[in-house]
């Protein structure tokens, strides 16, 4: 390969990993945007719960802890 066509191909791969960091940087933000939207949904819950329920804040760090042990987040 001459140094032109090298050249140039570096800066194909050069384009698309711009191009790529972008979209992984795009991901990341609607990532977080869904993460932060989630945390303010429970802690509406968390908020509505207490004032329905108020035995549920005494109650929720036994509840959360069981939940950790029997549900596998990563399972539909």
């Amino acid at each position: 390969m001459n140094e032109k066509a090298a050249k140039e191909q570096l800066e194909r791969l050069q384009k698309e990993l711009s191009l790529a960091g972008g979209e992984t940087d795009r991901q990341i933000r609607d990532l977080r945007l869904q993460v932060d939207r989630l945390r303010l949904e429970t802690a509406a819950l968390k908020a509505f719960l207490g004032a329905v329920y108020p035995s549920f804040t005494e109650q929720y760090p036994q509840i959360l802890a069981e939940t950790i042990q029997k549900v596998d987040p990563e399972s539909d």
